[in-house]
């Protein structure tokens, strides 16, 4: 049965949920940082990414971070 509701959205503070992270993703080969709890890890990661592959030099950031749905009350 589908159901019309309004919903909401917000941050998942749930025990277990994983923290904020970021990744950068190299736009050249797509190779990434993979993601890290603090950002300067994953900047390092596009840092040395960049001097082993001098034309490597675009990067796109992922922020992964997690949300949840409720219908509003």
């Amino acid at each position: 049965m589908i159901q019309h509701a309004q919903w909401r959205i917000g941050p998942a503070k749930a025990p277990g949920n994983p923290p904020l992270a970021h990744e950068m993703v190299c736009v050249a080969c797509t190779d990434s940082s993979g993601p890290r709890r603090e950002f300067e890890a994953a900047c390092d990661w596009a840092f040395r990414h960049s001097g082993g592959h001098l034309s490597h030099t675009a990067y796109r950031e992922v922020v992964h971070r997690y949300w949840r749905t409720a219908p509003v009350d």
